[in-house]
C-alpha cells in the first residue's frame, strides 16, 4: 500500500503508537472491571475513547452489566475515523475491546450506544472496521447479536433500525441486564432473536423491507436503579479524571425544543444529596454532576458543599442563569470552576418566550455581574440560531446586549443552528437553511470582533444532523451511502436525495394530553402553541 494511504500513528503523551494507545489508556484507568475474566459482551461506542468514557450512560451499562456477572468489555471508534469527511474504507485499523484484546466480532453480543444523529456515521464505520455486516438483514449464525440503544432513542431511532438486530428504547439499566443473560443463554443466534422479541420498550430491527411501524415506548428505570454513576475515572476524556453522578433525572421543564423536556419521561427525578454524595469513591478528586437540569436541583448548595468541602474538584453538566446564587458561584470557584457557562438558547426575549426557555435579559445580566464580582475568568452563554420565527430584528437585538453583557464580564457565545427533533412541541418546524445560518452568524461575528469570543458549531453538519432527525429507517441506509462516499457534507445531501421524511404519531406529553380532549376543550389551543404558530411554526399536528 502506498505511503499516503495508511492511517496516521496516533501518539499517547508522546509515548507508543497506535497498538500501544488502549494499552496506555488502561493502565491510567482507575475502577476499571473485568480486567482478568474472559468477556462475552462487547460493549462500544461510535466515537473515540475521549467521547465515551465521558458517558455517563455508556459508563453506567458497562458497571451494570458487569456487576450482574455478564462480563463485559469496551471498544471505541479509533482516534483517527473521527473525522465528518473521512476516505471509506479505510485501511483496517486493529479494533478491540481495552480490557481483553479480542476483536469485538469474537464476541456473542456486541452492545453499542448512540448518543446523537451524527453518531450513527461513527456506528457504520465501527461496524465495519470490526468486520461485523454492518445491516442487520446481512448477519449470520456467526455474528454477534447487536443491541443498539442510548439518548438518540428518545427522540428518532428509525434510522438505527438497519444496523440493530435488538433495539432498546429510552432508559436501559434495568433492561440491559435480564436481555443480555437471555441472548448469551440462547443456544443459536436465531434463538437469541426469538427471546428479544415482544420485550417492553424493545424491537428488533430491520430485516428486509424499511421499517414504518410505531415504536414502543421509551423505557423508564425505577428509582432503585438510581442514581446512575461511573465505574471508571480516567485522566484521557473530555472531562479528565472526573467521577460523573446523575443527581437528578429528567427534566421539570417545558422547553419546546428539548427532547429532554418534562413531558418526556415523567418529569424530574431527584436524589438526596447524601444519597449522591455516598457514591462518591474515595480515588474520585473531581465530580461532575450530570443532568439535564441540576441547577433546579432542590438541595444542589448542600450538595455542592459536599463535595467541595472534601477537598475535591467540582463541574455541573447544566447550569442555568436564575440559580447562579452568590453562594452557589462562591462553591464554584472554590471547587475548581474559572468560566461560568449557561444557556440563553434563544436569541432575544422574544425568541426565549417562543421557546419557553424562561431565562430573561434579567437573569442574564445579573448572571454576568456576579459571575465577575465572584473573580471568575468570563461567561460563557450557549445561543441557538434559526429557531422558527427568529429574525434579522432578533439578530440585532442579541448584538446589542451582547456588548452590555461584554462591558460585564469577558464573555464567550458558542452557536448552535437550531435543528427541530422528533417528540418534542417544534416537531415539524422547517430547519433555517444553511445559508440563513452562517450569514447571520458572519453578521454577529463582524459586529462583535474584538469585543467578545465566539465559538460557532457547523450549520452544516446542522442540516445533516436535521436529515437524519426527519428520516424513517432509509435515513440509516442513506447513512451508510453517505460514508461510503466520504462522508462529507456533499455525500450526505447526495444520499438523501430520495429520502422522504416520516410521520410520527403523537405520543408524549403535552401532545397526548392535548389528544385526549373532547367537544369544545379539543378546540382550544394551548396558548404558547398559538405563539408558535403567529411566529410561523407548524407546531405538532392537530389532534381529530
Amino acid at each position: 500500500m502506498p505511503r499516503s494511504r495508511r492511517p496516521a500513528r496516533r501518539r499517547t503523551s508522546g509515548r507508543g503508537r497506535t497498538g500501544d494507545v488502549a494499552a496506555e489508556r488502561l493502565r491510567r484507568e482507575t475502577g476499571t472491571l473485568a480486567r482478568d475474566v474472559r468477556a462475552h459482551v462487547c460493549l462500544a461506542y461510535p466515537s473515540p475513547y475521549r467521547v465515551g468514557m465521558s458517558s455517563l450512560g455508556f459508563q453506567t451499562i458497562y458497571r451494570t452489566l458487569n456487576e450482574a456477572g455478564l462480563w463485559t468489555h469496551r471498544a471505541f471508534l479509533p482516534d483517527e475515523w473521527d473525522k465528518h469527511a473521512l476516505a471509506w474504507p479505510r485501511p483496517p485499523a486493529d479494533i478491540r475491546t481495552y480490557e481483553g484484546r479480542r476483536p469485538p466480532a469474537d464476541h456473542r453480543v456486541l452492545a453499542v450506544s448512540v448518543a446523537y444523529e451524527l453518531e450513527i456515521a461513527g456506528l457504520v464505520r465501527l461496524l465495519e472496521g470490526a468486520r461485523i455486516p454492518v445491516l442487520a438483514r446481512d448477519r449470520g449464525e456467526h455474528d454477534p447479536v447487536v443491541v443498539i440503544g442510548g439518548p438518540l432513542t428518545f427522540s428518532n431511532p428509525y434510522p438505527l433500525l438497519p444496523f440493530a438486530d435488538v433495539l432498546v428504547l429510552g432508559e436501559a439499566e434495568h433492561l440491559v441486564g435480564d436481555l443480555v443473560d437471555d441472548l448469551l443463554r440462547a443456544a443459536t443466534r436465531s434463538a437469541a432473536l426469538a427471546a428479544a422479541e415482544g420485550r417492553p420498550h424493545m424491537l428488533l430491527g430491520e430485516l428486509g423491507a424499511p421499517f414504518r411501524g410505531d415504536l414502543p415506548d421509551v423505557g423508564k428505570a425505577p428509582r432503585t436503579w438510581l442514581p446512575a454513576r461511573s465505574a471508571i475515572v480516567t485522566p484521557d476524556t473530555e472531562l479528565a479524571d472526573m467521577y460523573l453522578v446523575e443527581p437528578e433525572r429528567g427534566c421539570s421543564r417545558p422547553c419546546t425544543f428539548c427532547v429532554m423536556r418534562r413531558s418526556t419521561n415523567g418529569g424530574m427525578r431527584w436524589f438526596d444529596a447524601e444519597e449522591v454524595l455516598a457514591t462518591i469513591p474515595e480515588h474520585a478528586r473531581r465530580v461532575g454532576l450530570v443532568g439535564a437540569a441540576v441547577t433546579d436541583h432542590p438541595q444542589l448548595e448542600a450538595l455542592v458543599s459536599g463535595i467541595v468541602d472534601s477537598g475535591r474538584r467540582i463541574g455541573i453538566s447544566s447550569l442555568r442563569a436564575d440559580r447562579l446564587t452568590p453562594r452557589l458561584l462562591s462553591l464554584l470557584h472554590r471547587g475548581g470552576y474559572r468560566q461560568i457557562t449557561v444557556a440563553s438558547d434563544g436569541i432575544s426575549e422574544r425568541m426565549r418566550t417562543m421557546l419557553d426557555r424562561r431565562i430573561r435579559e434579567e437573569h442574564l445580566r445579573t448572571a454576568a455581574e456576579r459571575v465577575a464580582a465572584a473573580g471568575f475568568a468570563g461567561l460563557k452563554v450557549y445561543e441557538m440560531i434559526g429557531a422558527p420565527g427568529e429574525t434579522e430584528e432578533d439578530v440585532d437585538e442579541l448584538i446589542e446586549f451582547a456588548r452590555e453583557l461584554a462591558s460585564i464580564v469577558r464573555l464567550t457565545l458558542t452557536f448552535s443552528t437550531f435543528v427541530p427533533k422528533r417528540n418534542t412541541p417544534l416537531d415539524g418546524a422547517p430547519f433555517v437553511g444553511v445559508e440563513t445560518s452562517a450569514a447571520r452568524l458572519r453578521r454577529i461575528r463582524e459586529a462583535l470582533s474584538g469585543q467578545v469570543t465566539l465559538r460557532p458549531q457547523s450549520p452544516k453538519w446542522a442540516h445533516v444532523e436535521y436529515l437524519l432527525a426527519r428520516a424513517g429507517s432509509e435515513g440509516g441506509h442513506a447513512a451508510v451511502a453517505a460514508v461510503h462516499a466520504g462522508g462529507g457534507y456533499r455525500a450526505w445531501l447526495k444520499a438523501f436525495e430520495r429520502v422522504a421524511e416520516v410521520g410520527r404519531p403523537i405520543r408524549y406529553g403535552d401532545e397526548e394530553a392535548w389528544a385526549r380532549r373532547k367537544g369544545l376543550a379539543a378546540l382550544r389551543v394551548p396558548d404558547r402553541i398559538v405563539r408558535r404558530r403567529e411566529a410561523g411554526s407548524n407546531g405538532p399536528p392537530r389532534a381529530s
